[in-house]
């Protein structure tokens, strides 16, 4: 890997980052007159994990107080709203927003100091009644409809990147609460019962690896066994690396290692290289299927935190040499997937006119003339990712050497 090169892109990320923060503190998906010139809580959450491990304290602050305000009376956050905090959701419940926005508020807490959690004390707690309300007291599993992929046919019910960064959400509001003297040991004790069945009910033991979810219908369904939707996704998703993502397990962890050993197997793009997000064979890969940055920087971090140099150089080195002009699309894919996504979706009947604005991004890019589909460019979620993971090859193998974590 070039390490003059991968400097400066995480140097241009950061610029990415700035610049697409409105004036009110939203952070963009994707900028406006692009794809999805919105402001989606999950996105914007991650992005200001970057924009913190970037030292970017003031855009961190206002993008914490945006977010914050944007939440529902019921203490949901929404799918995405505008930048005047306008709900503007087209999906239905996707809890992990609320865990994402939570654990982002206790990061900065921990660095900069609780005056925000303080504020918006009132917000944390609705944020987490609303996440319980939506526990499973057979399970102690977190029920939602959408979560990272917003794609419930593969997951609605006890989805694990939902439950990681709610309980992870959850157990950062127990901290926030403790250090501003409030009550908050049923948060603590819930949390460690998500955590437990995280860890008994979505891990598969002999297959050794995470599963992706349990398909339930109805959060209240009892016994579950008897749901009309009940069964198990346990094929490849990256999601699966979700608990080390938050931090219920270390990296070095062994489901973790064996977890992402499958993932890298079963994922890595064989034609593009770069890591794939699911299986082809589950669809809905708009504009064709290919493998996407943000997901390959982090489970570049995982081969970081391991010690693993050669995997990480493999994953990190992949993300520099796709980046376009310091810049990063949402996915990429080749002419031939393109029009096979094009063509299958059309002959359905469910090419939707908005996608029109992808499509026409995606031909009137210049890596289409080399045969590649840049898909959604620039997304800015990769950015925060490439600057979150480049920061952790720098410290573990550039200042310091290797470190176990």
């Amino acid at each position: 890997m070039n390490l003059q090169e991968a400097g400066k892109l995480c140097q241009s990320s950061i610029e990415v980052i700035k610049k697409n923060q409105h004036a009110n503190g939203g952070f963009y998906a994707s900028p406006p007159g692009t794809r999805y010139p919105f402001i989606y809580v999950r996105d914007h959450s991650i992005v200001t994990l970057g924009a913190l491990r970037a030292g970017l304290v003031e855009e961190s602050r206002r993008a914490l107080r945006f977010i914050l305000s944007t939440q529902k009376p019921t203490g949901e956050f929404p799918q995405r709203c505008n930048v005047d905090g306008m709900d503007t959701s087209y999906k239905e419940l996707q809890i992990d927003c609320n865990g994402v926005a939570l654990y982002t508020l206790g990061k900065y807490s921990e660095l900069h100091g609780y005056d925000i959690a303080e504020e918006f004390w009132k917000n944390v707690v609705d944020a987490v009644t609303f996440i319980l309300r939506n526990k499973n007291d057979e399970i102690h599993l977190v029920h939602t409809i959408n979560s990272i992929h917003e794609y419930p046919a593969y997951e609605h019910g006890f989805e694990i990147y939902a439950n990681s960064a709610c309980c992870a959400g959850i157990l950062e509001a127990v901290k926030m609460g403790q250090h501003l003297g409030k009550e908050v040991g049923d948060w603590a004790r819930q949390a460690e019962l998500i955590k437990q069945s995280i860890l008994r009910c979505l891990y598969s033991a002999r297959r050794r690896t995470f599963v992706k979810a349990i398909r339930i219908k109805e959060k209240g369904s009892k016994p579950l066994g008897y749901d009309p939707f009940a069964s198990v996704i346990f094929e490849p998703d990256v999601a699966e690396y979700a608990p080390a993502y938050f931090g219920l397990l270390k990296n070095r962890d062994l489901r973790v290692i064996n977890t992402v050993r499958r993932l890298d197997a079963a994922l890595w793009d064989r034609e593009l290289g770069g890591l794939n997000r699911y299986p082809e064979s589950w669809d809905r890969n708009n504009g064709g299927y290919g493998p996407w940055p943000h997901f390959t920087c982090q489970l570049a971090r995982h081969f970081i935190h391991i010690g693993d140099y050669d995997r990480a150089e493999v994953y990190l080195g992949w993300v520099l040499d796709i980046a376009h002009e310091y810049m990063f699309p949402e996915h990429i894919s080749t002419i031939a997937r393109f029009e096979e996504w094009v063509d299958l979706f059309r002959s359905s009947g469910i090419l939707r006119d908005d996608k029109m604005v992808m499509i026409d991004g995606i031909k009137g890019h210049p890596k289409w003339s080399e045969g590649f589909a840049y898909v959604v460019y620039p997304l800015i979620w990769p950015h925060a990712e490439y600057i979150m993971a480049y920061k952790d090859y720098e410290e573990f193998f550039l200042k310091r050497g290797m470190q176990w974590s």
